[in-house]
This record gives structure tokens, C-alpha cells and sequence, in this order.
């Protein structure tokens, strides 16, 4: 069974998460890299799964839009310091076009879900703490308080045990920063506050001293408080989060006892997924490690973007680099088998998996020519290669137009690749004519290329081919290195170039043999 209808069948069975009300977040204080990519797509594929076993889920987004800015992407460090503490929906869009720097960088991160194939509600926390929503759980937190230290000391070992602390922040009207201030009064209408110049690293407060009522969007909770306060706030009864989230006291133990001691709901049901790694390590936008998620649907078509995340169990981590890696490429083959299953009916998972992977209306199950990712980057670079005649041989008659908007589609993908993320020996392109360098090589070398010719025509794995390749220039008392630049001057004109055989191997061998054979008939011409 796939993993998405085993959690939303474990979920309705329980009878305990009723209504199925989903929740994610997400805090725009900079590009998205792809791994905040898979909490959405996690919440959205068990929503999915929920809808498809007969209920009516309702998956809403929060926007965490209210936070103070506490960093800044690096090209905006000079411009926008100015702005560090204050809260994100405060400051101006780094484009100018917009109303804030938190719309500039939550609208992004919207498209790309919704390019993804996310449905969700998307809701704003600046927006629901200035309608009042959060004036409830504010009085109870703020009453709260002595019970909320009391679970930081025993769920986490932190100590709030100075009398003056509170879970809150408010705005300073004096210099419109939320991250430098700390509460430090409540008299059940008011709070007193401090803005202190010293209290982080980040901001400096300016030593704004005052009272004011914390409700309607004067000021907002501290972030552990603030998660289950959103969740009463929403009625939410299913919301995960990264698995350093759920760690022995983590947040969300911390928010499990504030359910029971402060707010009075019910913990929703957890989804502790694992972490997307980008070259094996976790990804991260403040060190600049990995892909931006804006850049994911520029590289891989939104079906198979969305696939990556599908195929994988919440509970497993997701590898995926595609820089000098065949990790698209094998994708592509991935997605294809899952198709197949899809129209066979042959895998149940794998058809689950296609089906889930879907952004749109759901293709036809009927027998389809798919174009391999594999094949049609290699095609693209051979020359005087029409890939629509090409594949209408392969396939053995013409292709239908569902099955030529495919071919299309992945040609697109296939040079964005070519061009940015394959390995050498695949982006090391087939010159399209016999570069006239060619012509130069001694007579040793051709002799060589006509004997590469009859490897090539027999079965050979790249490993095997490149040990035969190396004894065939020894036979021929032929240095390696003249023989092997004999083979990309044939192809390329240049001197040099990735592993022979791995790069012979990608293209069909008759192609290799005719130009082979074409380079060591060639001669010099004579002036």
C-alpha cells in the first residue's frame, strides 16, 4: 500500500482526528531552498490521500509572515540591515513592487507549490493576530505563564525561571521592532515591555520603555508557545514538522504539554518526516546549501518534480543531487516505471505513486510511448537528428500528439540539463560534422579508430570497454595518451575530454562506428 494511504487510513480509523483539518508553515524570510519543499508536499499528499478514502480534508498553509526578520539572504545584507527585528510583513519588498518583504518571498514559495500541484488554503498569521483570532490564546498563554516555565525546565532543561519572562513579544511603537523586545509585566489587560538594545545579536532595540494591550495584532507569541497556539486558533488535528522538530524535548513536546496544561486541545496527529539531503547533507538557506526551491520546476517538469517527494516515504530521507549527477536522469526512469505500472496495473504502490505525482487531470490508461529522458538527451546532441523522426522510428510509427507534447516536454528538460547540472561525459557534446582537426591525426591513431570501431560493435560494459581501449593502444605501441585523444578529436576536435568509453557508450553504435571509421578515412589535404 502506498505510504500516504496507510497514514490516512491509520488517521480515520483512529476516529480521533476528526475533523481532518491539515496544517503546514512556512516563514518568508528569504528563498526557500527544495528541502522546505517536503513538509507541504508531505501535508498535501496525506491530504490527498484522506480525499481519496471518501472524507473532506481541509489543508490550510500559514504564512508565518508576523516573525521578526532575524537574518538576511547575503545580497540583501548591505540594503536591508536596517530592518533586522522588525517584523517581516514591516519591511519593503526587496523588488519594490510589492507590499513587504514577506510577500516578496512567500509569493514565490506559493508558485512553486502551486506549480507543484499543492491545494491548500493559504492564510496569513499577521493577518489572523490583527483580526483578534489569536486574542484568546494570548490571555492564556500570558496567564499561562508560570506553567509554560514550568514545561521548558522539564521538557527541555531551558530555564525561563527569571519572574520577568513572558511568552510574548510585542511591536515597539517607538521603533517598530518586534525581536528586540521582551515582556515584562501582564495585568491581565496590559503587558509591560522593555525594547532592549542588548537582548540579541541581530537587532538593537531602542531602549523604548511602555504598556500596551498585547491583543489584536500589538505583538505576538514566542514561536514555541506560537505553534499550538495556531493550532486551536485553526482547529488543526493533523500537523507534522522535520524530525529535529519531535526530538526528546524538542518543540514538539514542548507543544504537546502546552496542549494539555495551557491551551486546553488536543495534540493533532504527528508527522515527523525526515530531512531532504542535497550531496548528503541536510540542506540549509542560510549556508547556501542547495538548490533554491524556485529552481526545482526549472529543472525537472512539475509531474516529475512532484514524484520526488511522493516516491519516498515520510519517514525516509530523500537524496537528490543533480549537479554533475545522473540523479535527474535516473528520475525520469523512475517516473516511467511508475507510469507503466499506472497504465498496466502491474504495481499497485508504483500506480499510487503515479497517480499522486500528478498536477492535473490524470492521463489516460492506455499503452503510451515515453520518451526516455536518457534517450532524448542523447539524440539532441547527434547531428542531423530530427528527434520527432527519431522517435516515430523508434516507436515504430508515428507518435500520437499526447505522446509528441512528452517528446517535447523532455527535450526542454533535457537541454536545461545538458546545459547546467549533467556530468562531463554526457554534456560533452558530439561535434555534428568530422572536426577538420581530424584530418591531422597520424596514421597510427587511424589505425586505432579503426580497431575502436570493432570493440564497439561488440557487447561491452564501459568498465570492459575501457580496459580494451587502454591494451588496444599498448598492442598498437601507441601511447595512451595520443590514443585516446585520437578518439575526442574524432568526436569533439578538442584534445581531451571525460572517460572514452563512457562517453562512446551514450550514443548508438552506429552513429560511433560511421564517425570512427569516417575519421580514420580522412586525409590531409594537400596545398
Amino acid at each position: 500500500m502506498f505510504w500516504a494511504d496507510k497514514i490516512a487510513k491509520e488517521i480515520i480509523q483512529s476516529g480521533k482526528y476528526q475533523p481532518y483539518r491539515v496544517d503546514d508553515m512556512f516563514t518568508p524570510s528569504g528563498f526557500a531552498h527544495v528541502g522546505s519543499l517536503r513538509g507541504p508536499l508531505v501535508h498535501d499528499l496525506i491530504t490527498k490521500a484522506i480525499r481519496d478514502a471518501g472524507e473532506k480534508p481541509l489543508y490550510t498553509f500559514v504564512i508565518n509572515d508576523f516573525d521578526p526578520i532575524d537574518g538576511l539572504p547575503q545580497e540583501l545584507q548591505e540594503k536591508f540591515e536596517q530592518y533586522l527585528g522588525f517584523p517581516l510583513c514591516n519591511a519593503p519588498s526587496p523588488n519594490g513592487k510589492l507590499e513587504s518583504f514577506a510577500e516578496f518571498f512567500a509569493n514565490d514559495f506559493k508558485k512553486v507549490l502551486t506549480d507543484l500541484g499543492m491545494e491548500a488554503k493559504f492564510l496569513s498569521s499577521w493577518d489572523m493576530y490583527h483580526e483578534g483570532k489569536f486574542n484568546e490564546v494570548i490571555k492564556e498563554a500570558l496567564d499561562g505563564t508560570d506553567k509554560i516555565k514550568a514545561i521548558y525546565k522539564r521538557v527541555s532543561g531551558s530555564k525561563k525561571g527569571d519572574e520577568n519572562w513572558y511568552p510574548f513579544q510585542v511591536i515597539c511603537p517607538n521603533c517598530g521592532k518586534l525581536g528586540t523586545t521582551r515582556v515584562v509585566g501582564w495585568d491581565g489587560k496590559t503587558v509591560e515591555y522593555v525594547c532592549e538594545p542588548e537582548m540579541v545579536t541581530w537587532a538593537k532595540g531602542c531602549g523604548n520603555t511602555g504598556r500596551i494591550s498585547p491583543f489584536d495584532g500589538n505583538g505576538k507569541l514566542l514561536w514555541k508557545v506560537d505553534w499550538p497556539a495556531h493550532w486551536k486558533v485553526l482547529g488543526i488535528t493533523i500537523e507534522g514538522a522535520g524530525k529535529d522538530h519531535s526530538t526528546a524535548g524538542g518543540s514538539r513536546d514542548i507543544a504537546r504539554e502546552i496542549c494539555k496544561e495551557v491551551t486546553n486541545y488536543p495534540e493533532p496527529y504527528n508527522l515527523p518526516y525526515e530531512f531532504f539531503l542535497y550531496g548528503g547533507k541536510k540542506m540549509s538557506s542560510s549556508k547556501g546549501l542547495g538548490l533554491k526551491a524556485r529552481d526545482l520546476i526549472s529543472v525537472l517538469p512539475p509531474n516529475v518534480g512532484r514524484f520526488l517527494f511522493s516516491k519516498t516515504d515520510y519517514r525516509e530521507a530523500i537524496e537528490f543531487d543533480p549537479s554533475g549527477t545522473l540523479a535527474i536522469s535516473s528520475l525520469f526512469d523512475e517516473y516511467d516505471r511508475s507510469w507503466n505500472a499506472y497504465v498496466e496495473g502491474s504495481d499497485e504502490t508504483l500506480s499510487r505513486t503515479f497517480e499522486f505525482s500528478q498536477t492535473g487531470v490524470l492521463p489516460p490508461k492506455e499503452k503510451t510511448f515515453i520518451s526516455r529522458f536518457r534517450d532524448v538527451v542523447n539524440y539532441i546532441q547527434l547531428p542531423n537528428i530530427v528527434l520527432v523522426d527519431k522517435f516515430n522510428e523508434l516507436k515504430g510509427e508515428l507518435l500520437t500528439s499526447f505522446e509528441k507534447e512528452i517528446l517535447e516536454e523532455r527535450e526542454r528538460y533535457a537541454r536545461v540539463w545538458l546545459k547546467n547540472y549533467a556530468p562531463e561525459e554526457v554534456s560533452f557534446q558530439m561535434a555534428q560534422t568530422l572536426p577538420d582537426v581530424a584530418k591531422h591525426l597520424t596514421d597510427l591513431q587511424k589505425n586505432y579508430l579503426v580497431r575502436v570501431a570493432e570493440l564497439i560493435r561488440e557487447e561491452n560494459t564501459a568498465d570492459e570497454l575501457q580496459i580494451k581501449l587502454y591494451n588496444l593502444s599498448k598492442e598498437l605501441e601507441l601511447g595512451a595518451k595520443e590514443a585516446f585523444s585520437a578518439i575526442y578529436i574524432a568526436f569533439t576536435g578538442r584534445e581531451s575530454g571525460p572517460k572514452a568509453a563512457w562517453f562512446l557508450l551514450q550514443y548508438p553504435k552506429d552513429v560511433v562506428v560511421k564517425r570512427l571509421m569516417e575519421a580514420a578515412e580522412s586525409k590531409e589535404e594537400v596545398l
